[in-house]
């Protein structure tokens, strides 16, 4: 080889280490600046911010829900996604075979994505531009949130529940399992038709009698949950066909339910509990 390739060679090879000692300089620098930052999970939730608790307790009791009532509440979980605050945790709750128990324990959770930059710096995170966050959200619902809520708004998924309806006693075990406070929220989807070893509405005449005497039944004390005052609460009832006949022969409709519930979240606390009709839709004689 001639002196001057030698020469060359060795200004290569130089320039080529001075290249990757300013990049793992910059490498270095980057790592330093994030050191010390805050850094969502998985889940897009921050530990060191402020953090707005939403529980969603969802009953997939059979029938479950049929194709219509199934992409009502996929819309409205949908919207519930977008519009959760920054950092605020969604857990899901459902009456499945496999997750059911008398201390309940979320399916999965999610957490409110921010939507500027400034509410990252507040907590002491990495800046990112608008378009990366809303890009990010986007990733967020279709990588976690919307395949995990198909699974169980879907009419056919295995998370059916073939036996009981406990919803009294769910209700009960979020309150106690559950850190919520004043300003969170309480989601409830259910037919609203209690099914347990301690009560069965509609099936067991008498079991459900108007809530103010059956406040004072011995059942009620095994069934009152904590407070629910200052707790946001919103339930959607799942329409059912039949009441007053067959298994539904002691209730006589809806409305009779909606009452039911109605007193006995009012009785708990609850300031003006919103309770939303999902429609069975047209049935076919």
């Amino acid at each position: 080889m001639s002196r001057r390739n030698r020469s060359n060679n060795t200004l290569k090879i130089a320039g080529l280490s001075s290249i990757l000692a300013i990049g793992a300089g910059s490498l270095g620098y980057i790592t330093w600046q994030s050191m010390g930052k805050a850094v969502a999970d998985e889940y897009g939730c921050f530990t060191e911010a402020p953090q707005r608790q939403s529980v969603a307790l969802i009953d997939v009791s059979g029938p479950k829900f049929n194709e219509e009532q199934s992409r009502s509440l996929s819309r409205y979980f949908s919207q519930t996604y977008d519009q959760l605050d920054f950092n605020e945790r969604l857990s899901v709750v459902t009456t499945s075979e496999d997750q059911i128990g008398s201390v309940p324990k979320a399916s999965f959770h999610v957490c409110g994505q921010a939507t500027n930059p400034e509410q990252l710096t507040a907590i002491n995170a990495e800046a990112a531009t608008s378009g990366f966050l809303a890009r990010q959200k986007t990733r967020l619902n279709e990588q976690i949130f919307a395949p995990a809520m198909e699974q169980i708004l879907s009419p056919d998924s295995e998370s059916r529940q073939r036996f009981q309806s406990p919803i009294l006693e769910m209700v009960q075990g979020i309150r106690r399992f559950h850190p919520l406070k004043t300003g969170d929220r309480l989601i409830i989807v259910s037919d609203l038709i209690q099914n347990s070893d301690t009560v069965q509405f509609c099936r067991t005449q008498n079991d459900m009698p108007p809530f103010s005497i059956f406040r004072d039944k011995p059942e009620y004390s095994r069934l009152k949950p904590e407070t629910l005052e200052g707790i946001d609460i919103e339930v959607l009832m799942i329409q059912r066909q039949g009441y007053g006949s067959g298994s539904f022969s002691f209730c006589y409709s809806e409305e009779e339910l909606r009452t039911f519930w109605h007193d006995y979240l009012v009785a708990n606390g609850a300031i003006e509990p919103s309770i939303i009709r999902v429609r069975h839709g047209f049935i076919e004689d």
